[in-house]
């Protein structure tokens, strides 16, 4: 059938898909999401997106009227819906439908929709020749491990960052803390050993970012989970970023300067191999 969207318990072509203008989600950013990789008709880490989504509903006080098993199976009917086998699938969920006020009923009804669509092609050189990224002083919320669907900050960030001609923007706090990407988690490697800022409200704990920590304990790779500086991202031997739809991009410059020799390191190439091997055999739980 094609690109799809569940509204409600709806289901049609995403030009037919009518939401109301009072929905909170559409007034104030109200709400909660999750994105999850499909391979050959699989669902990438269900199960993990699934425990993020009910994490990032009860960090905003949405209470979500469906288990995991109602929602994978709402996802599911989707998916097979629409016959994609490569595919993203957007689930989000809204605090409900009410005339704009910033109280809200406590009795509301949340209000959920879920999308399946092509995944975007990604060009070959950014795994071969690595990206540019460019840093960002944080100017966001102090909850940024909730998955919020207000996304203005990433947003303004991911546009600086093509207007530089860069792949990505990376968050750098005051102190010069590097955090996270716009729209991604960010690794570093210095002297084979990885190194990512930890899942606290700094980031959102990205579930490709999970593997990879699992990858690289598995391939008994040393991993860090602690907070690092921009002088150490400008100081890295390779860097690279993280994201359901991108899995592993390698970056060979930061703000215009070269990373080790500019090229993808053999590091992220290792890890970024295991990690495609892994994501083509799980299946969805």
């Amino acid at each position: 059938m094609g690109e799809l969207v569940y509204l409600n318990g709806w289901v049609g072509p995403f030009e037919e898909a009518l939401i109301s203008v009072n929905d909170r989600g559409y007034n104030f950013g109200d709400g909660v999401y999750e994105v999850i990789r499909v391979y050959d008709g699989v669902m990438f880490a269900l199960e993990d997106h699934l425990k993020r989504l009910e994490a990032s509903a009860a960090a905003v006080e949405i209470d979500l009227p469906w288990d995991r098993r109602q929602l994978a199976g709402i996802a599911r009917d989707v998916l097979c819906g629409s016959g994609i086998g490569e595919a993203m699938v957007y689930m989000q969920v809204t605090r409900g439908i009410a005339p704009r006020n910033h109280l809200f009923d406590p009795d509301i009804k949340p209000g959920l929709l879920v999308t399946v669509r092509n995944v975007p092609e990604m060009s070959p050189s950014i795994y071969s020749q690595g990206v540019k990224v460019i840093t960002q002083q944080e100017f966001r919320w102090q909850m940024c491990n909730v998955k919020s669907i207000s996304l203005q900050g990433a947003v303004l960030a991911k546009h600086r960052a093509r207007k530089a001609g860069a792949a990505e923007a990376v968050f750098v706090l005051p102190d010069g803390t590097v955090t996270e990407c716009g729209a991604s988690n960010i690794f570093i490697v210095k002297n084979g050993v990885l190194m990512t800022h930890p899942a606290d409200n700094r980031i959102l704990a990205g579930i490709t970012r999970q593997y990879v920590l699992e990858l690289a304990e598995s391939m008994g790779l040393p991993a860090r989970v602690e907070p690092f500086k921009l002088t150490d991202l400008l100081a890295a031997d390779e860097v690279f970023f993280t994201g359901s739809v991108v899995e592993i991009a390698p970056v060979v410059t930061v703000d215009g300067k070269q990373v080790s020799d500019g090229r993808p390191g053999p590091l992220t190439e290792r890890i970024r191999r295991e990690f495609i091997s892994l994501s083509r055999k799980k299946a969805d739980n």
